[in-house]
């Protein structure tokens, strides 16, 4: 018994089923139940089931599906992100050149009425044309669909008009860490593009938020938009919309926070030149204190959110905000401030706390273990450096979402 195949096999699919939720690790040092199953084959495909629980849960329910490697499952789209980046585009025909785990290829199904999905890996390509057959067969892939194993690079040579393209660039092992570039991935999105000149108008990419964005806009030349988008308190991934007969130097930016549904919950969008003409207001911590979300943060916006919310900002390099009157539409977390103290004067009564850095030297570990302050999750302290170059704790309370 050997190759993805045998996860196919009624025993062996009831004993991933049934095993799901288990330690991997623990279960792996157990006696298989048969001496000729795959069994590194079968705990990988475990460890591929516990990732789509969170990515894609709906597909756990569907008898007969296998997952990829759960590597692969782990770089892969959650749905809310994939139905998200689905609706930024439409038409009649797509490609996606790095089908991967084939979750956005199927987001994509609902928005074009033929996908082709494009991938290198013979195994993962064989297992992705196995799920679309078993989707299209359930009634819940809508779309023609064809999968085809070949590099993204050769099939873009080779390849025909199509209304738009997706690319999923992976960042190569063993590059270095932080903010990387498109050149770091694989495929090279850069040497990519040439190829797919004259044939498509439109090309979605996506990356890791690590991506140094702004490079990537001066890179990519004819980027439309960008889309930073945030999902379950995280910035997951930043998409670039390219559009090669318009394009432009000055992209539309757009942060949103969206739901389960991939529907928008909160969104801000803005021209880079406005952020560099905004001119904000600063001022000493009020009643309520704002903190944007991850890509609200992301987006760059830090004068022009406190500029379109009336807000202050407490430093020129403190990206925290503040007011007098609530603004409950502000996209992030607000708080109620209830007090202000230098760093030495400690916590006052407040010995548990979640606590925040801006603009503040240190780590939250050797600051919280100094305040001997314990994690709590009632209130917030931020320590934060405010307008006239002081060190300050500003003790808060959240205030519940309205």
């Amino acid at each position: 018994m050997g190759g993805w195949r045998a996860l196919l096999e009624p025993e062996v699919r009831d004993f991933i089923v049934s095993h799901q939720q288990d330690d991997v690790t623990a279960l792996a040092l157990k006696k298989p139940p048969r001496a000729d199953w795959p069994m590194r084959l079968i705990l990988d495909q475990i460890k591929a089931r516990q990732k789509a629980a969170r990515k894609i849960p709906q597909w756990l329910a569907i008898e007969g599906i296998v997952f990829p490697s759960a590597d692969l499952m782990e770089q892969a789209s959650s749905w809310p992100c994939a139905l998200y980046k689905a609706s930024l585009t439409c038409g009649e025909r797509m490609v996606d050149l790095t089908a991967g785990a084939g979750i956005d290829a199927f987001a994509f199904s609902s928005f074009f009425q033929k996908v082709v999905c494009v991938e290198n890996d013979p195994q993962t390509a064989e297992i992705l044309a196995h799920n679309f057959a078993l989707l299209k067969e359930q009634g819940l892939l809508r779309a023609d669909f064809r999968v085809i194993c070949a590099d993204a690079a050769d099939h873009a040579r080779e390849m025909r008009s199509f209304d738009a393209v997706f690319l999923d660039p992976q960042r190569r092992a063993g590059g270095k860490k932080g903010l990387y570039r498109f050149e770091d991935c694989s495929p090279d999105v850069l040497r990519l593009l040439p190829l797919l000149e004259g044939k498509v108008s439109q090309v979605l990419l996506k990356s890791s938020p690590v991506l140094d964005a702004g490079r990537a806009v001066q890179d990519l030349r004819c980027v439309a938009a960008v889309h930073i988008v945030e999902s379950d308190g995280e910035c997951k991934e930043v998409l670039y919309l390219l559009e090669t007969e318009r394009g432009g130097v000055n992209p539309q930016i757009h942060a949103v926070e969206i739901g389960d549904a991939g529907q928008v919950v909160r969104d801000f969008s803005f021209l880079a030149a406005e952020e560099r003409e905004a001119a904000p207001s600063f001022g000493v911590p009020e009643r309520f204190l704002y903190e944007p979300g991850p890509a609200f943060l992301k987006s760059g916006a830090f004068n022009l959110l406190a500029v379109r919310y009336d807000l202050r900002k407490l430093h020129p390099h403190t990206h925290l905000y503040m007011s007098d009157t609530l603004r409950a539409d502000f996209p992030g977390r607000v708080y109620e401030i209830l007090e202000i103290r230098g760093v030495g004067e400690g916590t006052g009564t407040i010995r548990k706390a979640e606590l925040t850095l801006r603009n503040f030297p240190g780590t939250v570990e050797a600051l919280r273990k100094k305040l001997k302050l314990a994690e709590g999750q009632e209130h917030r302290i931020f320590a934060c450096t405010i307008i006239d170059g002081t060190k300050k704790l500003i003790l808060t309370k959240k205030i519940p979402e309205i």
